[in-house]
């Protein structure tokens, strides 16, 4: 037995064998289509798939496939490749593969799944030229391995067949992963150069909740798989809405795409703790208007009944969009970004600002400010969003801040004196206490969020908002990790914002901690020095 480890994004356990899906191209396979004639008749291929994602209700991937054809009418690729006579194969994919990488050095996860697309339809494109069409003959309860899964991929497999997906790459938000969770598939992602141990037909058994994977597994791995396959299911079962009710939890979830909105489906979890407004600007020419806005935003009120949790917009720096003509910075986190960039351009933040206001049931909706360093920046912002709504004759919605700067969280005392929320954004907020790029692989050890010196920042955040009656809530992954979930807890925060397939998993945990001595457990994490101890210490509350 062999065991692998990647990151656990769909959780579940499954067992079955191996299925090497090699969605890979052969440039030097001459091409049977012009370019013209390859993106016609993939335009075509890829409308009829929508037509029967649509009639099965599988709007998510419709919608994927839709923004693979406007990626085929980009003027910006199109022109690339006839301004440049581009013809054969290799020249074809040479376009999409460099805007794919200009994508990619941007650093950010939204901006790798966007490459990710763009690299997808250069190889869709490729295959068509040279007439090669794909059909994926599955066996039952298979274990898919690829690179990654596209739309067009997953068009062509049954999926009942399928028990489990392991990726070479692939990100959080990617089709594959979105899909996985639709389906309660365990899926598996980042597994990088050991994907080559695995080989066809090789038994697998893939855990999605911790990143296990165990190429030809004994029959005592079989077995402890098996009961924890019984065990998840259970623990899903047993969180039902009046358990959840009677608790003094509060869950939400973080949504940022089109994808992760359409397709949402939990019979109680009805709250965003956090919309990541940027995705509406992206993928796209030109500005949305205020009204394409408002449209995006209703239509997200009529999927979730509760409270939205609106970010304003977070760009600028690293993540770049052409149409704003942003300037390109040395150090990019550092930089014009998040609030700075919107009062930086008023005009952009004041439509977006009235977009929400003029929304249907605005008095459901709470607008975040992003990198907030400065009480003054709070204050200008603030006063826009009063503006505005006193110039649309309405109540001024709740308006709070992300926590993720040093200079906030040394400052929390006094913007309790001006906020109505605050919410935590620990993947940021770790990496600038502990001074470490979250994107930098070489500085894994610096990013973990049970560090002593990001506890003891989280609990000065959270103990002042408690004690000025101020709701705060963390929007970040520890929300999602039940350890991490059972550290914040002890420190006294009761509003999680997750994925909901992480729900059942950390409410669990949590409530099975809720009549231990908090208070001990607090002093206890707070007293450690590095957070190997602090993780030991947790795993003693039989986690």
């Amino acid at each position: 037995m062999k065991t692998v480890k990647g990151n656990g994004v769909s959780i579940g356990t499954a067992i079955g064998a191996a299925f090497i899906y090699e969605n890979e191209i052969d440039l030097n396979i001459e091409a049977q289509l012009t370019f013209e004639e390859a993106v016609k008749t993939l335009t075509e291929k890829f409308n009829l798939q929508i037509k029967d994602f649509k009639e099965n209700e599988r709007k998510d991937e419709a919608d994927v496939l839709d923004a693979y054809i406007l990626i085929m009418q980009d003027p910006e690729v199109i022109n690339g490749i006839n301004e440049d006579n581009n013809t054969s194969v290799a020249d074809v994919f040479e376009v999409f593969k460099s805007n794919a990488e200009i994508l990619q050095s941007m650093d950010d996860e939204y901006f790798s799944q966007r490459a990710e697309d763009l690299l997808s339809v250069g190889k869709h494109l490729i295959n068509t030229m040279q007439g090669i069409t794909s059909s994926v003959e599955l066996e039952n309860n298979s274990i898919i391995v690829a690179v990654d899964l596209t739309p067009a991929d997953t068009s062509s497999m049954n999926m009942s067949y399928i028990n489990g997906i392991i990726l070479k790459e692939g990100g959080t938000t990617s089709h594959a992963v979105i899909v996985a969770k639709n389906l309660g598939i365990p899926c598996i992602i980042g597994i990088g150069e050991e994907i080559n141990i695995i080989k066809n037909k090789d038994a697998i058994s893939i855990d999605g909740e911790t990143g296990e994977i165990n190429i030809n597994p004994d029959d005592k791995t079989i077995k402890e798989i098996n009961e924890r396959s019984k065990m998840q299911e259970e623990i899903v079962s047993a969180f039902t809405q009046d358990i959840y009710e009677a608790s003094d939890l509060e869950f939400r979830v973080n949504v940022g795409s089109n994808e992760e909105v359409n397709s949402f489906d939990h019979p109680f979890l009805n709250s965003i703790g956090l919309f990541r407004s940027e995705f509406i600007y992206l993928d796209r020419s030109s500005i949305p208007t205020t009204e394409e806005q408002k449209t995006i935003l209703e239509n997200i009120q009529k999927k979730f009944s509760g409270t939205i949790v609106y970010r304003t917009l977070d760009i600028g720096g690293d993540k770049q969009v052409d149409y704003l003509d942003l300037p390109q910075e040395e150090n990019p986190f550092l930089g014009v970004r998040g609030i700075r960039l919107s009062l930086d351009k008023k005009e952009l933040f004041e439509t977006q600002i009235e977009s929400i206001l003029i929304s249907e049931n605005v008095e459901r909706v709470k607008i975040m400010f992003p990198m907030i360093s400065t009480i003054e920046d709070f204050l200008e912002s603030n006063q826009i969003v009063e503006t505005i709504a006193d110039k649309l004759k309405i109540n001024k919605p709740e308006v709070g801040i992300m926590i993720e700067t040093p200079s906030s969280t040394l400052l929390i005392e006094e913007f309790s004196k001006y906020v109505d929320f605050f919410s935590i954004g620990t993947n940021d907020l770790t990496q600038y206490i502990m001074a470490a790029d979250r994107g930098n692989p070489n500085l894994v050890k610096y990013q973990d969020p049970l560090h002593p010196a990001v506890l003891r920042t989280l609990e000065n955040v959270i103990s002042t908002a408690n004690k000025n009656n101020i709701e705060v809530s963390v929007c970040g992954e520890m929300s999602s990790d039940s350890i991490s979930a059972s550290a914040l807890y002890a420190l006294g925060l009761r509003v999680f914002s997750m994925s909901p397939s992480s729900a059942p998993f950390v409410f669990q945990q949590l409530n099975k901690i809720k009549d231990m001595d908090l208070n001990k457990i607090k002093d206890n994490i707070l007293a450690l020095e590095n957070s190997t101890e602090v993780r030991e210490e947790l795993k003693k509350l039989n986690l």
